[in-house]
């Protein structure tokens, strides 16, 4: 499995990968009831490739897993008591991993490999939000070393308000 940025070749293949998610986590609770389409949009996927904030797990021409790191502002993280005080945050968005490649440990290889490059870019935070009863997420991050924040009902245009648990990691 290689950790490299998405490339234009990647788009079908990822798309791909949160549409299989959404067919599958669609009715479980603790998925964030993304949509086909509309979140993560093409152009949501194509900007943060064509950006180079698209981070990818592949072996040879299958992906494995995704997420996009970058520094855009969340609506609602602004009031929120984070340990770091800087514009050198990078927010993790849609981490996925292929349905038929869970338990592999993908998801944690994928996020230590950008906690690592966000370390040597000289980053001081990594932040993120999970959906309140994503247990199975939580873990993770919290394994990884992130630090819970606050719990908070958040406004995203695809889910309408729902309740999050904020996360953030001290670089």
């Amino acid at each position: 499995m290689i950790f490299r940025k998405a490339e234009k070749e990647d788009f079908d293949k990822i798309r791909s990968l949160y549409w299989n998610l959404i067919d599958q986590e669609k009715d479980d609770p603790s998925f964030p009831q993304w949509k086909k389409g509309i979140h993560p949009s093409d152009e949501m996927i194509q900007a943060s490739i064509d950006k180079g904030e698209l981070y990818v797990l592949a072996d040879g021409d299958e992906i494995a897993a995704c997420v996009i790191a970058n520094d855009e502002k969340v609506d609602g993280y602004a009031d929120a008591p984070w340990q770091i005080n800087s514009d050198e945050i990078i927010v993790l968005h849609v981490l996925a991993v292929n349905p038929g490649q869970r338990g592999k440990g993908f998801a944690r290889r994928l996020v230590e490999n950008v906690i690592e490059l966000e370390r040597k870019a000289g980053r001081k935070a990594l932040r993120l939000d999970v959906i309140e009863n994503n247990t199975t997420a939580e873990k993770l991050y919290q394994k990884l070393g992130f630090q819970y924040v606050q719990t908070k009902t958040l406004y995203y245009d695809v889910v309408g308000k729902m309740t999050f648990k904020l996360y953030e990691l001290v670089l």
